[in-house]
């Protein structure tokens, strides 16, 4: 049995290909995981491994149906609560409001007016989510995820004992698992990079460190950083430790803004790196990284996104395009330079945003994530050792820790 230090690329509703992928590489109790990293969808992943959640149990995850027969995930898709007459005021609609004068109407008339039509907007069904896509920053609410996180955090049991984590911060999360996860985030008011973990974010609760990794910006709404989470600890070059940082009330989203897969994280063996993601539990690192280039061989024809996506709108795909840009160089390079230890999972024809999956679109992603495991193994070289150890060797040499140190070096400055 061989110890893995795991990361997981984001993806949306592509990410429940991890599932399969997991249940191979586990199976026949041949590897188990050590340090776990992830982004956006492998956040989730990561959390719940981080948990004890055996990878059956995850797949049953997966099947869960609503009250109504629908999967549990299209539910994610949550609409926004009403909005409170304060905002509605302070709000870009009611100041747009404003600047449009009415000729011939008296101001303290056009003033109602502007009131009535900014309260109708933000209590409309389909005006409610435009609402949040401009105040808030997504389309939808993640609240039904918060809720669904926190009840599989609250189910089954861990070493025997019935999980109660639900409520736990980061710090408390760790003392209770011994698990090194670390989940990536975003700061747009600070253009920066969040490792959570807990030592970076002690005070964080584990559910909302997940729910902001797994913000895709404009579909689900931005996460306020609250005061009562305390600081957030970023290495400091300068003094050579981590130094607190005030970001209450800072906008929070997706890790992937910033770094989709910083896999060089746990590649490298400095004291930096260290010092924030943990030192690394074994010599073995592996990337699970989600690709649509590849195609889903089993998948049933008619995959698309059914009903409205926010996904669809053009100003959204164009603002994407430019973040995927952005971000895509740095992590590609670092897939190409760290090949070795990255798993291409197959996506292909499936959409960051198809929560709405049917049974047979989710079972052929899952079967495509066990293939491409199955492979990966079967092209490792044979196991060296007295023991016969049936785990591969997935270590890093010295030159690859050294690329993998200025590559970390990077993404802690970012």
């Amino acid at each position: 049995m061989s110890t893995i230090d795991l990361v997981f690329e984001g993806g949306g509703a592509k990410g429940m290909v991890f599932v399969g992928a997991l249940q191979e590489l586990f199976k026949d109790n041949s590897h188990t995981p050590g340090r776990l990293l992830g982004t956006s969808a492998g956040a989730i992943t990561a959390v719940l491994l981080a948990a004890g959640y055996t990878p059956e149990e995850m797949l049953a995850a997966l099947g869960e149906k609503d009250s109504q027969g629908k999967p549990v995930f299209k539910s994610f898709l949550g609409d926004p609560t009403n909005f409170d007459k304060d905002t509605v005021n302070r709000s870009v609609f009611r100041r747009l409001l404003a600047e449009l004068n009415l000729p011939f109407v008296p101001d303290f008339v056009e003033d109602k007016v502007d009131d009535w039509i900014a309260r109708q907007l933000a209590e409309s069904a389909v005006g409610r989510h435009f609402f949040s896509f401009v105040e808030r920053g997504g389309w939808y609410s993640a609240d039904p995820f918060v809720a669904w996180l926190r009840r599989m955090l609250e189910t089954g049991l861990f070493n025997g004992q019935p999980r109660q984590f639900s409520a736990l911060t980061l710090e408390e999360f760790y003392t209770a698992t011994k698990s090194e996860l670390t989940l990536v985030a975003a700061d747009t008011t600070d253009s920066r990079l969040l490792l959570l973990n807990h030592r970076t974010a002690p005070g964080c609760p584990v559910v909302w460190a997940a729910r902001m990794s797994m913000s895709i910006p404009f579909f689900w709404q931005e996460v306020e950083w609250r005061k009562e989470w305390g600081p957030y600890a970023a290495w400091s070059a300068e003094h050579e430790r981590l130094a607190p940082n005030d970001i209450a009330g800072h906008a929070i989203v997706d890790g992937g803004l910033l770094s989709n897969f910083p896999i060089a994280l746990f590649m490298a063996d400095s004291p930096d790196v260290a010092a924030v993601v943990g030192s690394a539990q074994s010599k073995n690192i592996l990337g699970l990284l989600i690709d649509e280039a590849i195609p889903v061989t089993k998948r049933p024809a008619g995959g698309e996104t059914r009903g409205f996506a926010i996904g669809g709108l053009r100003t959204v795909q164009r603002l994407q395009r430019l973040i995927d840009t952005a971000t895509g160089a740095h992590d590609n390079m670092a897939i190409a330079v760290f090949a070795k230890h990255v798993v291409r999972l197959p996506a292909g024809g499936y959409s960051t945003t198809q929560f709405d999956m049917t049974d047979a679109e989710r079972d052929a992603l899952v079967d495509a994530g066990r293939e491409a495991i199955r492979n990966f193994l079967a092209r490792q070289p044979a196991p060296r050792g007295d023991r016969g150890d049936a785990a591969a060797d997935f270590s890093a040499s010295k030159a690859v820790q050294s690329l993998a140190n200025q590559a970390a070096a990077t993404i802690l400055q970012r």
